[in-house]
């Protein structure tokens, strides 16, 4: 038939990265038989790999007004519009599509999902219950159930979710931190531990989770260790500018002020525009009587972004009874 020929020259160009020519067979392919499924499933996904998400919306607008029958219409006009934030009308589509298929398990997933986003915790919980209803359990499930519970800060329920995860599938290395996490925020941080460093041996180049562990390591005093966390978070990822903010801070609490200032020098290196590093580093100099230097960070600080300069004072609220500083950022005031 035509529209498996339209489908395989689609695949072809897909292939070697020519997604608009992709795009353009899919779309023969549809209008030769717009019950093609695996056309519609592959047009949504040469869309979001193109980055075209706001013609993925009116390609299946279009169509949905042509077949409002077609419940994988519906469902990749939903994934569109949560690709684009649009939670709610995501919402919308995934309840068209639930409505002409009642078994549709992906359709629940992803609405609970765009719940989940929209912080409708409880909505979300019980839609992704709604999927276990219409398939085989599956780890993933459970996991976001397990999130949607510990964002409730109702911990029991989370840590039970979580361990349903491992349980299917013990190599899911989110479940896993995700015990960890609400260990921690139970009070049992060493026992969370263990489970953070489970996580860690399943996804060991992960830098959320050695950014975790660190914390953790330095909540219970083990500063050495969180140390070597923190230099891994750097290794794996130094756009992340937090990591040196903290890691700078925990070599300050230690009273490394040197080591503090040579972890911030080096941030505001990859992070030249971030006015935090700048304001820290100026707090830093002050501490050690660096008064001059000192200044001049301040004044790049000031000059980035004038709002956080509070954070001056968080970190050294002495420096609030210092003219020299309280001068200057009023010098900035707008």
């Amino acid at each position: 038939m035509l529209n498996e020929i339209y489908l395989a020259m689609a695949f072809e160009f897909e292939n070697t990265a020519k997604f608009d020519d992709a795009i353009y067979y899919l779309k023969k392919a549809i209008a030769e038989n717009p019950e093609n499924e695996a056309a519609l499933y592959e047009l949504a996904f040469c869309y979001e790999l193109n980055g075209q998400s706001e013609e993925s919306v009116k390609y299946y607008t279009d169509f949905t007004d042509k077949h409002p029958y077609t419940a994988t219409a519906w469902f990749n006009l939903g994934v569109a519009y949560n690709r684009l934030g649009l939670f709610e009308k995501a919402i919308d589509s995934y309840d068209f599509a639930i409505a002409i298929q009642d078994d549709f398990a992906s359709a629940y997933f992803n609405k609970a999902n765009s719940l989940a986003n929209l912080n409708k915790l409880d909505e979300a919980i019980e839609v992704y219950k709604d999927t276990l209803k219409v398939e085989e359990p599956d780890a993933i499930t459970f996991y976001y159930i397990g999130e949607c519970y510990e964002k409730k800060e109702d911990y029991d329920h989370a840590l039970i979710y979580y361990n349903k995860a491992i349980k299917l599938n013990s190599q899911l290395a989110d479940a896993w931190l995700g015990i960890g996490i609400v260990l921690d925020a139970q009070e049992k941080t060493h026992e969370g531990m263990h489970y953070v460093k489970k996580a860690l041996e399943l996804e060991k180049e992960n830098a959320e989770y050695w950014y975790i562990y660190g914390e953790l390591q330095q909540k219970m005093q083990f500063y050495e260790d969180a140390e070597e966390s923190f230099k891994k978070v750097i290794e794996l990822d130094p756009t992340n500018a937090e990591i040196w903010l903290d890691y700078s801070n925990l070599l300050f609490e230690q009273e490394n002020k040197n080591g503090s200032l040579e972890i911030l020098a080096e941030g505001i290196k990859h992070h030249p525009q971030n006015a935090a590093l700048q304001y820290r580093i100026a707090a830093c100099l002050m501490s050690i009587g660096q008064k001059q230097e000192a200044l001049s960070f301040l004044q790049a600080a000031l000059t980035l972004d004038y709002e956080k300069h509070n954070e001056l004072f968080e970190y050294l609220p002495d420096l609030k009874e210092n003219s020299s500083i309280t001068d200057l950022i009023e010098s900035y005031k707008k």
